[in-house]
């Protein structure tokens, strides 16, 4: 009985996010109320309400889930061929797949909304790939992490912004490099 809730909850939370994704292709966030998501993902009120309090929290839930989607396709930190920050690149290739939503949010509060999830995202993925690694500096690990999710943060932003057309191979290279360089990591 609790597989098929968990299903039922599941299957509401991707209607969900799917609505917001679909009204971001149309309109800015600001504009789009819970009415028009409801309508969209065809729910009730009440149901809306039993797994978000307002449009924003549907924003954080739908981090949530790219989080664990993220984290299902990041290559492993110890296979032979992967980068040092293996998070990145998938990060990467989504806000790329996806970057006319990001562009939706817009400044203001919308806007540092987003970034906030992101940072959040990129903070709680970097958090994995760096418990793998070994410095021998003295550096506190936190401090690393917070060196890592700032400025993947802030290139990503940058990038979003369109100031460039790199594609995302091209930008996880030079952040890998960035960050190998800034670390001055050994590898376990």
């Amino acid at each position: 009985m609790t597989a098929n809730v968990d299903r039922r909850v599941a299957r509401t939370q991707a209607a969900m996010r799917g609505a917001l994704i679909r009204l971001l292709r149309r309109k800015d966030y600001a504009s789009i109320t819970v009415q028009e998501i409801l309508d969209e993902a065809n729910i009730g009120r009440s149901t809306f309400y039993a797994h978000c309090s307002n449009k924003d929290q549907l924003v954080q839930l739908s981090f949530r889930l790219l989080r664990s989607e993220l984290s299902a396709e990041t290559p492993s930190p110890h296979s032979e061929c992967a980068p040092l920050l293996p998070f990145a690149l998938p990060v990467i290739r989504h806000l790329a797949e996806h970057r006319v939503l990001y562009g939706a949010f817009g400044g203001g509060r919308a806007g540092e909304l987003i970034l906030g999830e992101l940072r959040q995202l990129v903070l709680e993925l970097a958090r994995c790939d760096l418990k793998h690694l070994a410095t021998g500096d003295g550096i506190p690990s936190e401090v690393k992490l917070q060196f890592v999710t700032g400025a993947f943060t802030a290139l990503l932003a940058w990038w979003l912004d369109g100031k460039t057309k790199l594609a995302p191979e091209t930008l996880d290279a030079m952040f890998q490099g960035l960050a190998r360089n800034g670390l001055v990591l050994q590898v376990m």
